[in-house]
């Protein structure tokens, strides 16, 4: 049977797809989870190659986010003074002084193997997946109660995290925030150990913290979803790409033969275009790299 890039998260892929997406957090034991594409021990050498730069790194003690020049020391290039770039150093001294955790952001956009992950599940699911990495001290919790505006699968890959996940929005005027008030009921407690996955579906709140011990280290995958905003883009895009007008009219008379042209034109193609069509195309613009 041919590996699928959903069965390095999930054991069943049939039961995610129909009971468990959107619907309940869970943690998932797959056969082959991916804990090998980025291990713990390469987190040293990424911190000390010299070119990991901000804002693809970043330390942050709950929901405040370390100065970066507490860990990125200006240095010269070519004469010029430049920063940025981050100090193995002072990485590890801040997270083991203080308690910081170490955020990867992006790291399907420079690490091979996350990007080839990253990219194949994309494909499959038809979604965009952005990738996350995070080393937390032990007995520390990184950020609060939050909501994510994306399906998140988490593998852990060192250590231990325990997690609480609440239920998810009540209706669609939820942002992806802190969540200061009563996040609801806890829908699930885990502690997920070495080559677990997490499932939590799209704006369900939740928080994790490290276990006593040893630093955890995960894997974070995003699966972003299209939003009201994305279909607005795309709507006003396919107005304006299929339709030329002159760009400045000279006249009232012109003006108004304009705006009777996009009127005629605007009720032609929403005619046609059915929401699943405008849905599909959102989805597959997401899905292109940025330019």
């Amino acid at each position: 049977m041919t590996e699928t890039w959903l069965s390095r998260f999930v054991a069943d892929e049939e039961q995610f797809r129909t009971q468990l997406w959107r619907t309940a957090p869970a943690v998932l034991r797959p056969e082959r989870p991916p804990v090998d594409v980025l291990p713990a021990a390469e987190l040293d050498r990424l911190l000390d190659h010299g070119l990991l730069k901000v804002p693809y790194l970043g330390l942050v003690q709950r929901d405040a986010h370390l100065p970066v020049e507490r860990f990125c020391p200006p240095r010269v290039v070519l004469g010029e003074v430049v920063g940025g770039y981050a100090d193995g150093a002072a990485v590890r001294a801040l997270i083991r002084d203080e308690q910081a955790t170490l955020l990867l952001r992006y790291v399907d956009q420079w690490h091979d193997g996350v990007r080839e992950l990253a990219r194949g599940l994309a494909a499959e699911i038809g979604r965009q997946v952005e990738a996350f990495y995070f080393l937390t001290p032990p007995g520390t919790q990184g950020r609060p109660v939050h909501r994510d505006d994306a399906d998140v699968l988490v593998v852990q890959i060192s250590g231990a995290k325990r997690w609480w996940v609440h239920g998810g929005p009540t209706d669609g005027n939820w942002v992806p925030e802190r969540e200061d008030g009563d996040p609801g009921e806890v829908l699930l407690e885990t502690v997920l150990q070495p080559g677990e996955v997490l499932y939590v579906p799209r704006g369900f709140a939740h928080r994790a913290r490290a276990e006593d011990g040893a630093p955890s280290t995960h894997l974070s995958l995003t699966i972003r979803e299209a939003a009201s905003a994305n279909l607005y883009t795309v709507a006003q895009s396919l107005l304006a790409d299929s339709l030329p007008l002159a760009g400045r009219p000279l006249d009232d008379a012109a003006l108004t033969e304009a705006a009777a042209a996009l009127i005629e034109h605007a009720g032609s193609l929403l005619a046609e275009l059915t929401p699943a069509d405008l849905l599909s195309v959102t989805r597959q613009l997401m899905l292109q790299p940025a330019a």
